[in-house]
């Protein structure tokens, strides 16, 4: 809802409003909006807009995910700051169930589910650390074995959902981990196996 008031206050007001949200032309805003296709943007903003329930079809779920979680918060931070203010609440709360909805589409996608099915728990979990760096070291040899018999289409699938379920700050530094725990991987799989 806009109140006008009279005089330099009333942009005073406006300013306040739209410094809330990334304007239309931010560099997150600008960054994004070419990686997301427009029928897809479309039907995210409705869904996110259409309180009632609606959501977004399982391949436009798939392009949000890879878009990212820092993409899809500015694009709802924008949808906000263009609603009345009563609505940002709802807005914000659909927002984020719509991604988490959307994340859990794309790990039942069929090559997360086929690639999941190819490591132990522990093993996806170990990765999982070391890509984020939580771990500071490569899987253990065993967990190599199994990642490398995975592919590298299996680990490149899961380093993608990673990368989308992060602030986009940190894409680089997961990228990187992946590839460099994916080349040692390669190497520790190249070397016999150490007998007991």
């Amino acid at each position: 809802m806009l109140v006008v008031l009279p005089g330099l206050e009333a942009r005073r007001l406006e300013v306040e409003e739209s410094a809330k949200a990334p304007p239309p032309h931010s560099p997150i805003i600008a960054s994004c909006a070419p990686k997301l296709p427009k029928n897809c943007g479309d039907e995210v903003k409705e869904s996110v807009l259409d309180l009632e329930g609606s959501v977004p079809n399982a391949d436009c779920c798939r392009q949000l995910v890879r878009w990212g979680i820092t993409c899809h918060d500015a694009f709802a931070q924008l949808l906000v700051s263009r609603e009345p203010a009563s609505q940002k609440s709802s807005i914000l709360t659909k927002s984020k169930t719509i991604w988490e909805g959307c994340v859990d589409v794309e790990e039942s996608s069929p090559i997360i589910s086929s690639c999941a099915a190819k490591l132990s728990k522990n093993c996806g979990d170990e990765v999982k650390q070391s890509v984020l760096g939580l771990q500071g070291s490569v899987p253990t040899d065993k967990c190599c074995r199994q990642l490398v018999r995975s592919g590298k289409t299996c680990h490149d699938a899961f380093a993608q959902l990673l990368v989308s379920r992060e602030p986009a700050s940190q894409k680089s530094s997961i990228l990187e981990n992946s590839k460099t725990i994916w080349e040692e991987c390669v190497e520790v799989v190249a070397q016999p196996p150490i007998s007991s």
